[in-house]
């Protein structure tokens, strides 16, 4: 008797020795049928497990987290041993695209990829790790390789379309489009990316009308809580766009990014103190958010709190350093503080990132020109050294040259009489 357990894929042969002995004393034939039937079972089995590119379900009982650790560690092992490579390493893949450790799927999948060049399914997850990057290119050309390679399914023809409509192919986005729907009417991310179609075509009700069935769809769904909330904001319901936010948040509470989105929504809706709030709160999930420093700076200065924007400002340079304009700001908060040699380092600093820059020149000119002008920051000149001794003033006579200046006596104001008015009697003067 053969039994295939699903999860581990592998197959066991079960000895029956009480039954055997019986066949075999009555009839050798029953035997020889027996292990016919026996055999081809086991090849199959021992086949499939070599194989198939599924990993495992998982178990209910275990959480996913677990689980994904202890496949990691025994691919690993496999991996090491050089056993069925390319296989695993794509197996290894899915499960590193599936935490979000993109680069390190990316460098298992080009690996199995040069083991083996002729598998679409190694294109297809090379294209949607790529497109995670932001590689859309890259990923574009993987897909295609995929299509080429005879990978007919929807989730292909979806990130096809999603794909060309990110490059604002749109006629090739809508083909791709259709027939992922006509192979699968009830897959949330083919309305997703057709939310987002028609949202760039400036249909953007009928386009949010997609993104919320996607979301009906699939409720997990979080770049489309994201899409939708932006879209709103961008059409000035911020209601809305903090509702589906608010959702998101309901769901991915430790989302930096949504944080960020929130902060991005009061912003445009100048609500500077609850911006604050959730930029900060985006920081405290990820302090390695350049731009989220940024924005709490630009508060800040706004405010005219320049201690607290140059410690932003900081922030965003410690953890990108050519971040635009960052270098000028800190240098303006120094110069407001009243510390111009540091301001102008960083002056310095933003010029030689950006050379065209007029602003930092010309902010480093100024402090030059107060430097030899004894200028004080406070925008007060110092004082000027007193001369030694008080100067007397020098009486100028007012006197008149009548040679050559002729003066003429105001003459006093005539009237003129120009009659009567013989209608109204009135007279005029």
């Amino acid at each position: 008797m053969v039994f295939c357990q699903k999860n581990a894929e592998f197959c066991v042969l079960k000895r029956v020795r009480s039954i055997v002995p019986m066949f075999f004393s009555r009839n050798k034939l029953s035997v020889g049928l027996l292990l016919v039937l026996l055999l081809p079972g086991q090849w199959a089995c021992q086949s499939d497990a070599r194989t198939t590119t599924r990993i495992p379900p998982t178990p209910a009982s275990i959480a996913k987290k677990v689980w994904q650790e202890d496949a990691l560690q025994a691919l690993g092992d496999l991996i090491a041993g050089k056993i069925d490579l390319d296989n695993n390493l794509y197996k290894r893949a899915r499960i590193y695209l599936e935490q979000e450790k993109y680069q390190q799927a990316e460098s298992d999948i080009d690996a199995a990829i040069d083991l083996k060049a002729n598998v679409g399914e190694y294109y297809l997850l090379r294209a949607k790790i790529r497109h995670e990057l932001n590689k859309n290119d890259l990923a574009l050309e993987d897909a295609q390789r995929a299509e080429v390679l005879q990978q007919d399914i929807p989730e292909l023809y979806i990130l096809l379309a999603d794909l060309n409509q990110e490059k604002q192919q749109y006629g090739d986005a809508q083909n791709y489009l259709v027939t992922a729907l006509k192979m699968a009417p009830y897959e949330g991310d083919a309305y997703y990316v057709k939310g987002m179609l028609q949202s760039k075509m400036s249909d953007s009700l009928t386009g949010l009308d997609n993104l919320k069935y996607a979301l009906s769809l699939n409720p997990r769904m979080l770049r489309a809580y994201k899409q939708i909330s932006s879209v709103y904001s961008s059409l000035g319901n911020k209601r809305e766009a903090l509702r589906y936010n608010q959702m998101a948040l309901d769901r991915y509470p430790v989302r930096a990014e949504l944080h960020l989105a929130r902060g991005e929504i009061y912003l445009r809706a100048t609500n500077l103190d609850s911006a604050m709030f959730a930029y900060k709160k985006a920081v405290q999930l990820d302090s390695t958010l350049a731009p989220v420093h940024n924005r709490i700076g630009l508060i800040y200065l706004k405010w005219k709190s320049y201690f607290g924007a140059l410690a932003a400002f900081q922030k965003t340079l410690k953890y990108e350093p050519g971040f635009p304009e960052a270098n000028y700001l800190a240098g303006y908060c120094l110069e407001k503080i009243g510390n111009d040699e540091r301001a102008a380092e960083f002056y310095t600093v933003e010029i030689q990132i950006n050379p065209e820059g007029r602003v930092a020149q010309a902010a480093l000119a100024r402090i030059q020109y107060r430097k030899q002008r004894q200028y004080d920051p406070a925008g007060i000149f110092a004082a000027q050294k007193k001369t030694a001794g008080r100067r007397t003033p020098v009486i100028v006579p007012r006197t008149l040259d009548s040679s050559q200046v002729k003066i003429k006596t105001i003459q006093p104001r005539r009237t003129i009489d120009i009659g009567r008015d013989s209608v109204m009697k009135i007279k005029i003067k």
